[in-house]
């Protein structure tokens, strides 16, 4: 790594999946270099990686994780995108750094506008946003609790988060016994194998 180049989690993960695979090493970052996917830790620092980080840096080795950074490459992957579904399994952060995507997109933007995507402005602002279409939620909160990981997919509507017309659901399960079973029934049910978007615009620059 150089010490002197700011990455983004994307990047650092990216890099580390690499070489992982060139270890032998199985992982889900390994997974997603592989197959080239990236991966986006928004909260990074709060993690084994940040103690490994202070560990580093007391040997005299530096590391430079620029979060705006992260921001900007997710927001871009939005821009290149038609009609957006989500999967939240819980909240926090990473729940709100992808709900962010519908309403925060289009400052990045000179006319606010994407092509392929129905936008929509505020009568305050005239700032457009564009909600999701579709979305599942697996958690095991509830909204009573104010918390974001119980916060209800009908809030998120409210926001522009989502769209009204859009298809929801939310499942209030634990992610490691829903997720499977969701994601088995699908591929029993499904018969067919949607192409993999291409992300080589945004991973050939982390190489």
């Amino acid at each position: 790594l150089d010490p002197d180049y700011p990455y983004s989690s994307m990047e650092f993960l990216y890099k580390l999946g690499k070489w992982l695979n060139e270890k032998g090493i199985k992982s889900i970052v390994a997974v997603a270099a592989e197959h080239k996917v990236p991966v986006f830790c928004p909260a990074i620092a709060d993690s084994a990686y940040g103690e490994a980080f202070l560990l580093a840096k007391s040997r005299g080795h530096n590391l430079i994780v620029d979060g705006m950074k992260d921001f900007y490459q997710f927001m871009s992957i939005g821009e290149k995108t038609g009609d957006v579904g989500v999967i939240y399994i819980g909240g926090g952060v990473p729940k709100d750094f992808t709900q962010l995507l519908a309403v925060s997109l289009s400052l990045k933007l000179k006319d606010q506008r994407i092509p392929r995507r129905k936008g929509f402005a505020r009568d305050a602002t005239g700032e457009y946003y564009y909600p999701h279409r579709y979305a599942i939620q697996i958690t095991t909160d509830s909204p009573q609790w104010g918390g974001l990981s119980g916060c209800t997919l009908e809030e998120a509507i409210s926001w522009g988060k989502i769209a009204n017309e859009g298809k929801r659901v939310t499942c209030y399960c634990d992610a490691t016994i829903a997720l499977p079973l969701i994601t088995h029934a699908l591929n029993e049910r499904v018969n067919f194998k949607r192409e993999a978007p291409d992300f080589s615009w945004l991973l050939d620059k982390s190489s």
